[in-house]
C-alpha cells in the first residue's frame, strides 16, 4: 500500500508549475534515513506551507529517488485547502500525528490515506469540525446541521467528559479501535479540568490554557455547546495526559534519555528580558513547537563561535536541548526536528530571528526556579543557546534534569553489538574466525563487520538487504576487506617504496612510499565523522578543481554559483548569467564562522558556502567528535607470514597499546618516517581454515593478540531438515563428520554451508552439485588422494574399484624390473551421478543392483538397498 510523505514546502521554485513537477531537495541525513528512505515509487507527498502557496497544497506520486539528494514528485495537483483544514480533512486523521504541531517537517503518516478521497474532501470543502456537547440530547438536535466525521466529545449525566466520537449518517460511532483514541479527560468533570489547568502554573498558555476551558464552561452552561476554533485548540485542550491525570497524582518514572556519541543537548532560553520575546510571541512558538534565537547572539566568554552561530551551525536535526524563560521557568525538554531557518513570525525575521522546530520529549515537573550552581548552561546564567559538554552531562541530571523533568541522559557506550537486539556482548578488538571449511566464517564475517560498524542495522533483515549494507559499507572505506596469501609482504600491509604510474613525457621510473592496506584503513580510522574547517575546505578546492561552476543556496533558497580562482579562494556569481560578482576568500569565510567581521548583503552567500562544507563535508568545530568504527577483514590469516607482514607493529594492536590508552605505543615507520599507531576504534576480523596445512605454523604472536571463536559445523540449522533418500540432511552430514574425524581430526570436517537447502529448491540436484564439487574434492586433498581411505566415508555406491585386464590394459613394452609389483595394485574411481544414462552396477549378495543417487546416499547410510 502507498505510504504518505507530508512536509512543508519552502523553496517554491521547487515547483514546475508548467510541467506539475516538484524536485524535492534535501540533503538532511538524517531525513534520508528516518523518513525520506522508506519511500519508494508510486506513494504520495503532501506539500502545504510556502507564502506564495497559500490557501493550497500540492499533492502528487514519487515518481524517482536520488538518495541522500532529491525526490522528483510528478503528477501534481494544487488543492484549495489550508494548513489547517489539512487537518480537518477526515482522511488524514490529524489525532494520530504528534508531529503536526513540529512545524510540519517531514515525516510519513502512520496510517494509510485514501489520496483520492482526501482530494475530493478538499475540493467539496468536507471537513471535520470539534465540538464539546451537553450531551446526548443537544446532540439529537443539532445531529442534521453536522458534517460526516465531525468529532464530538459528551458530557454525560456525571457532569464528565466521555471518549471522543465520530458523527456518521447512522449516529455516533467510535473510531476504528486499531488507531486506540482516546481523549486524557474521560472520566473528568469540567470543574476538575478546570482546577488541573490552575494547578499546572505555566508562564506558557501551552495545553493548560485556562482562559479556553472557562470559555467551554460557559458555552456549555448557556447554550450546550462549544465548537473548537481549530484542530490546535481542539486537540491541546483534550489530550495533555501530563495535565488530565485520572484523579490522582501519576507515578511519573524516571525516564532515561539514550544519546548517540555525535549527539549533543543544548541549554536554549527564549527569554522576555528587555522586551526581546513578549508573552505574545512566545506563546505562538510554544503552541507551534519552535523555538527561536537571533542569529547575532554574541558568543559566551572567549568562546570563538557565537550563540547564533551555535543555533545556526552546531545544533542538528536529532539533538536535544531544554528550553526555559529566563530563570523563572523551564518549560520542556524537546528533540530537534528542523534545520534553522528565517523565523516566520511578524517581523521577527526581517529582525535576524531564525527558528528551529522541536518535538516534545518531556515536559518539567517542577515550577521552581532554579537556584543551584551556575554554568554557562544552567537557567541562572545569562546564555541563550549553549552546549551542555558531554563530561557535564551527569553534573547536568544531578541539577537540573532529573529535579525539574524527572530524567536524564545517557550516553551509549561505543561499542557495537552482534546485532540490533542482542543485547551488550562484546566483541574483541582483535579476533579470529576458525574452523574447517563451508561452517560459514566468511558469512559471519559479514554480520560481525556490519555489527561494528553500523551497529544500529537490524541484522534481522533478509540476506539480501545484509548484503546490500555490506557493499555499501565496502564502498566507504568503513569495512576493507583483503586475503593474506603466502606472498604478501610488509610493503603490501603497512607501507613500501612502489614505483609510480608515468604520466606523459616521463623518462624515467618514479617511485615514492605508498601506504599499504592497513596503514590506510588505520588513517581513515582516525580521522573523525566531521572535520576541521581547513580540511573541508581542501576537500571543496578538490571539487572546484573538477567543477567549473558549483551551484549553492543561501538560507532563504536564493542561488548562487561560485567558481576558484587562482588564489584558491572563491569567485562568487549570481543571476542566470551567472555574473562575478566578487571573491568569498577562505580568510572571510572564517571570520563570518567566527563572527569577527559583518559582510553586510553577503552573510546569505557566506552561510550558502558554510552550509555546504556541513553537509557535503562533514564540517564542524565541536571538537568532541567521535569516529566511525572501521573493520578490517583478513581472510585466510594463517596463510601468510604474520612476523613479515605485521613487522614491529604486532604489539600496537593490542587494546592496550592502542591509540587513546593509556598504554599507547607509537613507532616510527621506517620508509616515511611517519608516526604511527593503531586507533581504538579499528577492529581487526580474521579467518582460518583449520583444515589448511599452514595452520600448524601459525605465528605465537599472532596467537597471543587474538581472540579465537571456533566456528564448526552445526546440525541443528533448518535449512539441514529436508529429508532425500529416506535420511535427514543433517544425518548425512554428522555421519560423514565422524568418519572423518576418526581417520584424520574434527579440523578436517565438513561444513554445514555444503548441505543447506532453501524452501523450493530441488534437493537432488543441488546436492549431487555440491557433492562433486565440493565435497568429493576436499576429501581428495584431506587423504592427499587415498581412495581407500575416500571410499571408508563416502562408501561403495560413489568410490568404486576399476577393472584391470591384463591382455587389454597391460603395461607397454618397457624393460623396468619392478612392473609387476604394480599387477595387484587396486585402481579406485569415483561414481558420477551427474552424467545422464548412467548404468553403474554393484554387487550386492552375488546381484548386480543399478545404481543411482538415491541408492548412493543409503549405502553411505549403511541402509539397505535391495
Amino acid at each position: 500500500m502507498a505510504k504518505t510523505l507530508l512536509t512543508r514546502i519552502k523553496n517554491i521554485e521547487q515547483y514546475d508549475i508548467a510541467n506539475k513537477t516538484v524536485l524535492w531537495e534535501d540533503l538532511t541525513e538524517s531525513r534520508w534515513t528516518h523518513d525520506y528512505g522508506k519511500l519508494e515509487p508510486g506513494d504520495n507527498i503532501i506539500f502545504i506551507g510556502a507564502e506564495k502557496l497559500k490557501g493550497k497544497l500540492l499533492i502528487g506520486d514519487v515518481s524517482q529517488i536520488n538518495f541522500g539528494l532529491s525526490i522528483l514528485c510528478t503528477k501534481v495537483q494544487e488543492v484549495f485547502c489550508t494548513n489547517d483544514q489539512l487537518l480537518q480533512l477526515h482522511e488524514i486523521y490529524p489525532e494520530l500525528i504528534s508531529r503536526v504541531k513540529a512545524n510540519f517537517q517531514p515525516f510519513i503518516h502512520s496510517q494509510i490515506i485514501n489520496i483520492t478521497k482526501l482530494i475530493d474532501d478538499a475540493n467539496q470543502k468536507r471537513f471535520v469540525s470539534f465540538y464539546i456537547l451537553s450531551g446526548i440530547d443537544k446532540y439529537n438536535k443539532i445531529s442534521s446541521s453536522l458534517n460526516i466525521n465531525d468529532r464530538v466529545v459528551l458530557i454525560n449525566d456525571n457532569h464528565q467528559f466521555e471518549n471522543i466520537k465520530i458523527h456518521s449518517i447512522t449516529g455516533l460511532i467510535n473510531f476504528p479501535s486499531v488507531l486506540n483514541i482516546r481523549i486524557s479527560t474521560e472520566g473528568q468533570t469540567l470543574k476538575e479540568v478546570l482546577e488541573k489547568n490552575k494547578s499546572i502554573k505555566r508562564k506558557s498558555a501551552k495545553s493548560n490554557n485556562v482562559t479556553r476551558v472557562n470559555d467551554i464552561i460557559k458555552a456549555i452552561t448557556e447554550r450546550d455547546v462549544f465548537k473548537f476554533t481549530s484542530f490546535f485548540t481542539y486537540y491541546d485542550t483534550l489530550y495533555n495526559k501530563l495535565v488530565y491525570h485520572s484523579g490522582v497524582t501519576p507515578v511519573l518514572h524516571l525516564s532515561s534519555i539514550n544519546l548517540e556519541s555525535n549527539e549533543t543537548v543544548f541549554k536554549v532560553s527564549m527569554s522576555g528580558k528587555a522586551g526581546e520575546i513578549n508573552e505574545d510571541a512566545y506563546n505562538y512558538f510554544i503552541k507551534e513547537n519552535l523555538i527561536v534565537v537571533h542569529g547575532k547572539t554574541k558568543a559566551k566568554g572567549t568562546s570563538t563561535i557565537t550563540q547564533g552561530n551555535t543555533f545556526y551551525e552546531l545544533m542538528k536535526i536529532g539533538d536535544y536541548f531544554y528550553l526555559c524563560r529566563g530563570n523563572d521557568f523551564l518549560e520542556i525538554i524537546g528533540k530537534i526536528t528542523g534545520d534553522a531557518v528565517r523565523c516566520e513570525y511578524d517581523n521577527f525575521g526581517d529582525e535576524g530571528w531564525l527558528q528551529r522546530s522541536y518535538e516534545v520529549v518531556r515536559e518539567a515537573v517542577n515550577d521552581n526556579s532554579y537556584e543551584d550552581e551556575q554554568k554557562w548552561w544552567t537557567p541562572n546564567d545569562n546564555s541563550t543557546c549553549i552546549a551542555i559538554p558531554q563530561n557535564e552531562i551527569n553534573v547536568a541530571n544531578e541539577k537540573l534534569f532529573v529535579p525539574f523533568f524527572n530524567a536524564k541522559f545517557e550516553y551509549k557506550q561505543n561499542q557495537p553489538t552482534t546485532n540490533k537486539t542482542s543485547g551488550s556482548m562484546k566483541i574483541a578488538l582483535n579476533q579470529i574466525l576458525y574452523g574447517p571449511p563451508g561452517t560459514g566464517k566468511t558469512y559471519n564475517t559479514i554480520n560481525k563487520a556490519i555489527a561494528i560498524a553500523n551497529p544500529n542495522f537490524d541484522l534481522t533483515k533478509p540476506r539480501k538487504e545484509i548484503k546490500q549494507e555490506f557493499e555499501r559499507l565496502m564502498k566507504e572505506g568503513q569495512v576493507v576487506f583483503t586475503t593474506f596469501h603466502q606472498s604478501m609482504s610488509y610493503e603490501d600491509f603497512i607501507e613500501g617504496i612502489k614505483p609510480l604510474k608515468p604520466n606523459q613525457g616521463d623518462t624515467h621510473l618514479k617511485y615514492d612510499v605508498l601506504p599499504g592496506i592497513f596503514k590506510k584503513v588505520c588513517q581513515d580510522a582516525k580521522t573523525p565523522n566531521l572535520v576541521g574547517f581547513d580540511a573541508a575546505y581542501e576537500n571543496l578546492k578538490t571539487e572546484l578543481t573538477a567543477t567549473e561552476l558549483l551551484s549553492l543556496k543561501t538560507p532563504t533558497g536564493k542561488e548562487f554559483s561560485v567558481s576558484l580562482n587562482s588564489n584558491d579562494n572563491l569567485t562568487l556569481h549570481t543571476g542566470q548569467d551567472k555574473e562575478k560578482q566578487g571573491t568569498l576568500t577562505k580568510e572571510n569565510i572564517q571570520k563570518q564562522i567566527n563572527g569577527e567581521e559583518k559582510f553586510k548583503g553577503w552573510e546569505g552567500y557566506f552561510k550558502g558556502v558554510i552550509n555546504y562544507l556541513k553537509i557535503k563535508y562533514k564540517y564542524s568545530e565541536n571538537e568532541s567528535v567521535v569516529g566511525k568504527n572501521y573493520v578490517l577483514i583478513i581472510d585466510e590469516i594463517n596463510r601468510g607470514n604474520v612476523s613479515q607482514i605485521f613487522g614491529e607493529l604486532i604489539t600496537l594492536i593490542e587494546e592496550d597499546k592502542r591509540l587513546g590508552k593509556d598504554e599507547v605505543l607509537e613507532v616510527t615507520l621506517p620508509y616515511s618516517k611517519d608516526k604511527f599507531s593503531v586507533p581504538s576504534n579499528l577492529y581487526i576480523i580474521g579467518t582460518m581454515n583449520t583444515a589448511d596445512r599452514s595452520v600448524e605454523a601459525i605465528d605465537t604472536a599472532l596467537r597471543r593478540r587474538f581472540s579465537f571463536e571456533e566456528m564448526p559445523p552445526k546440525y541443528d540449522l533448518n535449512e539441514l531438515q529436508y529429508e532425500f533418500a529416506g535420511v535427514k540432511g543433517f544425518e548425512i552430514l554428522q555421519t560423514l563428520n565422524k568418519r572423518i574425524e576418526k581417520l584424520l581430526d574434527k579440523d578436517h570436517q565438513l561444513g554445514h554451508s555444503y548441505f543447506m537447502m532453501k524452501d523450493g529448491d530441488n534437493v537432488e540436484e543441488k546436492l549431487i552439485n555440491s557433492l562433486y564439487k565440493n565435497i568429493v574434492p576436499l576429501l581428495q586433498e584431506y587423504f592427499f588422494g587415498d581412495f581407500g581411505k575416500i571410499g571408508l566415508v563416502l562408501g561403495k555406491g560413489f568410490v568404486k574399484m576399476k577393472t584391470w585386464d591384463k591382455n587389454a590394459d597391460s603395461f607397454a613394452d618397457f624393460d623396468y624390473q619392478s612392473s609387476s609389483e604394480f599387477d595387484g595394485r587396486e585402481v579406485f574411481g569415483i561414481m558420477d551421478y551427474r552424467k545422464p544414462n548412467t548404468d553403474y552396477t554393484i554387487k550386492i549378495k552375488d546381484k548386480e543392483v543399478p545404481m543411482d543417487i538415491q541408492k548412493a546416499i543409503k549405502l553411505l547410510m549403511k541402509m539397505d538397498i535391495e
